[in-house]
């Protein structure tokens, strides 16, 4: 068994439990466009926008300045944003603020004050009861957790004495859980995050992307250049994308049944690149997705145009 710590782990356990992703024969049919609910949420070109699924109408969905913005996100819910952006003259302090998606109005911003410094490039994920913070480690910190207030609750710099660094990926699972990568391993840490369980090793050359339906049954994450899904235990691997070119990532719908898939991606040397907007079950089935898109796979088109949306830097389903 593989024990995996943290320089301050109380304890380690590996859990295994064998339940498995459904399969079927890729006949599975989306349903029509109307059936649909929520929107989508993303960044193209120098706007962020919202496309509501129902309507497939597109409006701008914040006001975003491109300069300060480090970066977004938003609650399961939809109803809170949280922005991140940088404090002009200051190169430790970063401004979070916490928004009413409602009318727009600023429910609580603060000043974090890093203890490391020089971290003004940083940016969070709000937790999924909306109380805690999560910050990707990068050079100089592993995983810090905040609360609302901007103190640190938790930080957990190291594995096995080596410490987490830029490229590894950390996100929220349900119940305030965390999945994050680090080597050749997706690792799971529940609160009060004083002990970590390997969900997955994967000895691939080139992974990561992973997310999380929202109520933590299953992973998704991208391998070489198409999309993986599997159940929250590492169980049932199985491939769901393919296509002439490659995949980015993709993101739950908020009941767990779709994948909306950054498909056709061209990558970029100084951002994420960017992709078209496909959706496609998630049943564990292999699906066709891009230019040539085969069976059960939706582009998303808004309601003015014929042309498919296209995505960068980040995309929600909410």
């Amino acid at each position: 068994m593989k024990n995996v710590n943290m320089s301050f782990l109380l304890s380690v356990a590996l859990f295994f439990n064998m339940t498995g992703c459904s399969k079927n024969d890729g006949s599975a049919a989306l349903p029509v466009d109307e059936e649909f609910s929520g929107i989508l949420l993303y960044d193209s070109g120098e706007h962020t926008y919202k496309l509501d699924l129902s309507s497939k109408v597109r409006s701008i969905y914040f006001d975003r300045n491109t300069y300060s913005l480090n970066g977004w996100d938003v609650s399961w819910d939809a109803s809170i944003r949280l922005e991140s952006e940088i404090v002009a003259g200051e190169f430790d302090d970063i401004k979070f603020k916490l928004i009413n998606t409602a009318d727009n109005s600023v429910v609580k911003e603060f000043v974090y004050d890093s203890p490391n410094g020089e971290d003004r490039q940083i940016s969070g994920l709000l937790s999924p009861d909306k109380s805690l913070i999560l910050i990707q480690p990068d050079f100089e910190h592993g995983i810090v957790i905040i609360d609302t207030e901007g103190q640190v609750k938790h930080h957990l710099p190291k594995v096995n004495n080596t410490k987490l660094t830029l490229g590894d990926e950390v996100i929220w699972s349900s119940n305030n859980s965390i999945l994050f990568t680090f080597e050749e391993f997706i690792l799971r840490s529940d609160p009060p995050y004083t002990s970590i369980t390997t969900v997955k090793e994967l000895n691939y050359s080139d992974w990561g992307n992973i997310h999380t339906s929202a109520d933590g049954s299953k992973i998704s994450l991208r391998i070489d250049k198409h999309i993986y899904l599997m159940n929250a235990d590492g169980t049932d691997l199985v491939q769901v994308t393919e296509s002439d070119r490659e995949e980015r990532e993709a993101v739950f719908s908020p009941d767990g049944r779709y994948l909306l898939v950054a498909a056709d991606y061209y990558p970029s040397t100084f951002h994420p690149g960017r992709w078209d907007l496909n959706i496609i079950p998630a049943d564990g089935s292999k699906y066709k997705v891009g230019k040539s898109r085969g069976n059960g796979v939706l582009e998303i088109r808004r309601s003015d145009s014929k042309n498919v949306e296209t995505a960068s830097n980040q995309m929600l389903w909410r």
